[in-house]
């Protein structure tokens, strides 16, 4: 069972890679490299999915928090902070690329 579900998440996550659109030409190699498809794995495996609970948890701050910020008139701040910039952390960017 525990070979199968490796197998199964090692041809996920291949797959994944190779129908992603992470801003590279498929005809044009000089780019693709070792490096950058273990960051576009480490992302996908890794980053991707503790940056989406992230985005949750600062929704639920944003969320508990916001009576207080609308007393100090910040709530449009608040709300860009915990939930906008992790948000597009997590769904805006290639995969591989942390210059975001």
């Amino acid at each position: 069972m525990n070979k199968l579900f490796t197998m199964l998440v090692v041809s996920l996550s291949l797959a994944s890679l190779t129908l992603a659109d992470n801003g590279c030409n498929p005809c044009d190699d000089s780019d693709l490299t070792a490096e950058s498809a273990f960051l576009a794995i480490g992302d996908l495996l890794l980053v991707r999915p503790v940056a989406a609970a992230g985005t949750v948890a600062g929704f639920g701050l944003f969320a508990a928090s916001s009576p207080f910020t609308a007393m100090g008139g910040v709530v449009e701040d608040s709300y860009d902070i915990l939930v906008q910039k992790p948000g597009e952390f997590t769904f805006d960017r290639d995969l591989g690329d942390f210059s975001k």
